[in-house]
């Protein structure tokens, strides 16, 4: 079993650490470090505490949403539930499949289309395989990830300078409004969830175990990476929507062959590995519907409808990476809070996670994040 809560501690970290990471600097440079680090702790706390209702709810039993949302809240629970998992899936593979193209095409002569789709093939064959599959894969990659890391921090922490973190702060609104979203769904480990509880055997300390740790080991990371980017590059942050020039803006800075190849393999094994971990998610919620006669052909129909509208996304809009990770916030949102939340009130048994008070402030939060998003779409629609 340790063996196991090893590998489903380093499933939800790689699965966090990905392109919510990257899009961390590229929203909240005007907030700043010190504001933007306040908020990742309060978004760690408040993400870990609706990991933990939907544990609760779950009952040890690996099942999606849609089908405990079926079972506490009828017909339209489940179909909420089902159109905001594909939404929020699809929403943030899309975003990996852009990001990672977009970051191999800064150092490969290949069309973006192609890369789009090596990308997808050499990862989704792990996903095919088994969730055991996944777990190794994700663990070589999480490894290598981790000490890349470490060594581009040493690397990076000379071109930090003090300035960059004061003049970054600002007092206005409008920045954290830009940012809560997108330091929301940095946390969203929250699909993997049935994954890891079938995984686990439903065994809840164990669960809690890997929760905790594999979320916290993002927060540290997330809280160093907004040090380094923030205090390296400052107000050239501003205005980056597209990942590729984002990483492009920070290899300028050190001029420095192998620091730069540093850069672009962390920040492509970051979305790397986050691409595993919720494509696995998805991949078992479409499986469900061929339980009856699951076969390798079948194992086939749920791969190629986890991947197919993604790569198709990526392929037509491949700057959309900020842009998408918006609407997988209101789809995480009514996944991770607004649905678990709604169950929860209709539980008897009591536990923490279950207290009716705090189970109501993480409703409110879930729709206030919500409409957020929405008010941010329109005005980009106007």
């Amino acid at each position: 079993m340790k063996n196991r809560i090893l590998g489903a501690t380093f499933l939800i970290s790689g699965t966090t650490i990905g392109a919510g990471m990257l899009a961390l600097p590229m929203t909240s440079a005007s907030l700043g470090f010190w504001k933007g680090t306040s908020l990742l702790i309060g978004m760690w706390i408040y993400m870990l505490f609706s990991a933990g209702v939907m544990v609760e709810i779950s009952q040890g039993q690996g099942r999606s949403i849609a089908a405990i949302a079926e079972e506490k809240l009828g017909i339209w629970g489940k179909r909420v539930a089902a159109l905001s998992l594909l939404g929020l899936f699809w929403a943030l593979l899309s975003a990996y499949i852009a990001g990672g193209s977009s970051i191999l095409h800064q150092e490969v002569n290949f069309p973006l289309p192609m890369l789009s789709i090596l990308f997808t093939l050499a990862l989704g064959i792990f996903v095919l395989a088994c969730t055991q599959a996944v777990d190794y894969a994700n663990r070589f990659l999480f490894i290598i990830k981790i000490v890349v890391f470490l060594i581009m921090v040493a690397g990076l922490y000379p071109f930090i300078r003090a300035e960059n973190f004061i003049c970054s702060e600002s007092v206005s609104f409008l920045p954290w409004y830009a940012a809560i979203p997108i330091f929301f769904t940095s946390f969203g480990f929250h699909g993997s969830i049935p994954s890891l509880i079938s995984y686990l055997d439903g065994d809840k300390r164990s669960i809690y175990i890997s929760l905790i740790a594999g979320s916290f080991i993002p927060l540290i990371v997330y809280i160093c990476w907004l040090g380094i980017t923030i205090g390296s590059l400052g107000s050239q942050l501003t205005g980056s929507e597209d990942v590729g020039l984002f990483i492009g803006k920070l290899t300028e800075i050190t001029q420095h062959p192998f620091l730069n190849i540093l850069i672009n393999a962390f920040t492509f094994l970051g979305i790397a590995t986050s691409f595993l971990g919720v494509a696995l998610g998805l991949f078992d919620y479409i499986s469900e519907w061929f339980r009856e006669k699951e076969s390798f052909k079948t194992r086939l129909q749920a791969a190629f409808l986890t991947f197919s509208f993604p790569l198709v996304f990526a392929l037509f809009y491949p700057k959309g990476f900020i842009f998408v990770l918006g609407f997988a916030a209101i789809f995480l949102s009514v996944l991770a809070i607004v649905l678990p939340s709604c169950i929860a009130f209709r539980e008897k048994k009591k536990s923490f996670f279950l207290n009716k008070g705090l189970v109501l402030t993480l409703l409110f939060g879930g729709m206030s994040l919500i409409i957020i998003e929405l008010l941010d779409k329109v005005k980009l629609c106007n």
